[in-house]
């Protein structure tokens, strides 16, 4: 049963005094007149009790003087009397006049109130229905459509701040379904079938996925595209496939890309993560830029794989920062870095580091605990003028090259590690 709703009942105007807590004008002017006699003949006879009454006499006539007086007296009072009714009438439109003004306000608010309800649900049901849209549109088949979605999200998330993590959780989700990349076109394979065709416009569509990314979470520098960055954003692309990954100065809170994919370069020079960002299990198949690139939190890296050279230098850590089991096929650039927090590059847990090629830490900065215990560093590792406010653990950590059973050397050091100087020369 639906309850009926409630509406206000009105006093009749006879009736309304009561609602501003008021007497009737009748009954107070009643009493204001009442009052005004008896102090009236209060004060006549208190005149009279302190001027002393005069003794019984026999009257006399009143001559003109006299009675003029006595008329003054008679208008005063009279004047005196209208005076006090304008009083009470004046103070009882000043009371009706607040109080209509009062519940005038009221009445406004409350209608403002219901308009605004009234927009904002009409506002979140369209964005509903757009919201709905777009995510239908990016499982249609075709890849026209599903870029449609696409920018619908974008310019739903644009002109509605408040869905824009969700815009981006459902992009993230997006990169991350399942995706092979397409062969390099020939003619052989475009006859072959519309196959690789389709393919390759998914590349399409999930490149658009990226740029999106690109585009609003990056902080640019002309002032009339500030509009487009979206702050305090999270994004998720676990075990996502991502090509040639643009996050050049972007910014991001938590930034989760654990066991992802990464075709071809990836780029995060100079981005800025504020909460903690893992990049675990991680896979560069080419060259890693990470140069200038800000951590504020912890940032792992454990067990993530470097295909091509990988830049980390200037970088900051300001929290913990993992790399046990890393691999780095390429060079790894990690020069003037800072790591604030402790850096793990070996250990118990997940075995050391692996570099490659060059591994070169030339003014690296590490004011927590640096650890580099079980790394193997196949090609010249180089400490030249790295700074260490702890003494380092180097503790079996092995340098040159694995002889012909792939087996490691025993622990060796060209020379003692230093707080202010270390180097590690590739044996012959």
């Amino acid at each position: 049963m639906v309850d009926q709703e409630e509406t206000p009942e009105y006093l009749p105007v006879k009736d309304a005094h009561k609602a501003l807590g008021l007497w009737s004008i009748r009954r107070a002017l009643t009493l204001a007149f009442s009052s005004a006699v008896l102090l009236l003949v209060a004060s006549w006879f208190g005149l009279l009790w302190l001027l002393g009454s005069p003794s019984h006499a026999k009257p006399k006539p009143l001559d003109t003087t006299a009675q003029l007086e006595l008329l003054k007296l008679v208008f005063a009072l009279v004047a005196g009397i209208g005076a006090l009714v304008a009083l009470v009438t004046a103070y009882r439109r000043q009371r009706v006049d607040e109080a209509a003004g009062e519940r005038a306000e009221r009445v406004q608010a409350h209608a403002e109130k219901v308009a605004r309800d009234a927009a904002h649900d009409a506002t979140e049901r369209r964005v509903t229905d757009l919201y709905g849209q777009a995510v239908e549109q990016l499982g249609h088949d075709k890849a026209a459509v599903r870029l449609g979605g696409l920018y619908s999200l974008e310019r739903l998330a644009q002109d509605h701040p408040d869905h824009r993590q969700t815009v981006i959780d459902v992009v993230c989700a997006y990169l991350r379904m399942p995706f092979t990349i397409p062969a390099p076109s020939t003619a052989e394979q475009q006859a072959a079938g519309p196959g690789a065709d389709v393919a390759r416009q998914e590349l399409q569509v999930r490149l658009t996925a990226q740029r999106v990314l690109k585009r609003h979470l990056t902080r640019p520098s002309d002032q009339d595209r500030r509009a487009a960055h979206w702050p305090d954003i999270q994004i998720d692309l676990t075990g996502a496939l991502l090509i040639d990954f643009d996050f050049i100065e972007g910014h991001a809170t938590q930034a989760t890309f654990a066991n992802a994919q990464f075709s071809g370069d990836a780029w995060f020079g100079g981005a800025q993560f504020s909460g903690d960002t893992w990049f675990s299990g991680a896979q560069f198949s080419g060259y890693a830029g990470f140069g200038d690139a800000k951590f504020s939190r912890d940032a792992g890296f454990e067990g993530a794989q470097f295909s091509g050279d990988a830049g980390f230098g200037g970088a900051e850590f300001s929290g913990y920062s993992g790399f046990d089991s890393a691999q780095f096929s390429g060079d790894a650039w990690f020069g003037d870095a800072q790591f604030s927090g402790d850096a793990q590059f070996g250990g118990t847990h997940f075995g050391g580091a692996h570099f490659g090629g060059d591994a070169r830490f030339g003014g690296a900065k590490f004011s927590g605990d640096a650890r580099f215990g079980g790394a193997k560093f196949s090609g010249d590792a180089m400490f030249s003028n790295a700074h260490f406010e702890h003494e380092p653990s180097f503790v079996d950590a092995a340098a040159g090259y694995p002889n012909d059973d792939q087996q490691w050397p025993a622990p060796w050091y060209a020379q003692p590690i230093s707080a202010d100087r270390a180097k590690l020369v590739r044996r012959g």
